[in-house]
């Protein structure tokens, strides 16, 4: 576990450094910094991903089982669903904001480390078992950013309103270009919600007495919200604003589910 810890905290060092050529390059707008922000990104991508690798292998399983193990999945999930977003939009400039939450989650799965690994689940393993779970925490992750995006869409409509764009904000993209980079972070997080449930339906036939846990409910719900989020502005000609409103509601939804819900609620999706 030593060289798994050790490749975290390089990781969260890069992912730092990332941020601030994100930052720098946010407010002067030079290729070094942009360059620099991307390659610190990548590198320190991959070097999370041998971290959760070899912390894998030891618990033979993927790192879900603890609450640490869990945020450094998820960090990793949202620091690569940043870099989708910005080959998808071609959009550095949101960097600053999103890189953040990867670093929180990574530091707060180093901060929490517990002292012994637990020992090996046979329940927990196997190729079904990893995609199921490894596919929910990509859509957390993604269901994460768009959060941010939300936010950051309010903020910058908020501004424009006013005709006050500050330095920061009028480095952001324009309002359509947040909100298709919303739409896309909302996207991926439903496909990868919905096949892990679907694989969650097929593990649980298989392996527990009933398929109606209480998470199962949470997450049809945590479904719905978001596709509601996707569709409202076809169905209903909804605006941005009013869709950005429902994916942050959407959002806390999906934070009662993975806290309280397996921390507290269901038998069988705990943190073990």
């Amino acid at each position: 576990m030593v060289v798994s810890l050790l490749l975290s905290g390089l990781a969260l060092l890069l992912y730092l450094g990332a941020e601030a050529f994100s930052i720098a390059h946010l407010r002067r707008e030079k290729a070094a910094h942009g360059i620099a922000a991307k390659v610190m990104l990548g590198t320190g991508f991959l070097v999370h991903f041998l971290a959760l690798e070899i912390g894998g292998r030891i618990t033979h399983t993927v790192p879900y089982r603890d609450w640490s193990a869990s945020m450094s999945l998820f960090a990793w999930m949202v620091a690569g669903s940043y870099g989708i977003l910005r080959l998808r939009h071609r959009e550095s400039s949101t960097g600053p904001f999103l890189l953040p939450v990867a670093i929180l989650f990574l530091a707060v799965s180093l901060a929490t480390q517990p002292a012994h690994p637990l020992p090996p689940d046979p329940r927990l393993t196997g190729s079904e078992f990893a995609f199921h779970v490894t596919l929910a925490i990509l859509g957390y992750a993604a269901f994460t950013l768009s959060f941010v995006l939300a936010q950051l869409y309010l903020i910058q409509l908020h501004q424009l309103h006013k005709r006050k764009i500050g330095l920061l904000f009028s480095r952001l993209p324009a309002l359509d270009v947040l909100s298709r980079m919303h739409h896309t972070s909302i996207g991926i997080g439903v496909v990868s919600i919905g096949v892990a449930t679907i694989l969650g339906f097929i593990r649980a036939d298989t392996n527990w007495a009933t398929v109606w846990d209480p998470k199962v409910f949470v997450t049809l719900l945590l479904i719905a919200v978001y596709v509601l989020c996707l569709l409202a502005g076809r169905l209903f000609s909804w605006s941005g604003r009013r869709i950005a409103w429902l994916s942050i509601g959407g959002y806390f939804l999906m934070l009662f589910s993975y806290t309280i819900v397996n921390l507290f609620i269901t038998q069988e999706h705990v943190f073990r």
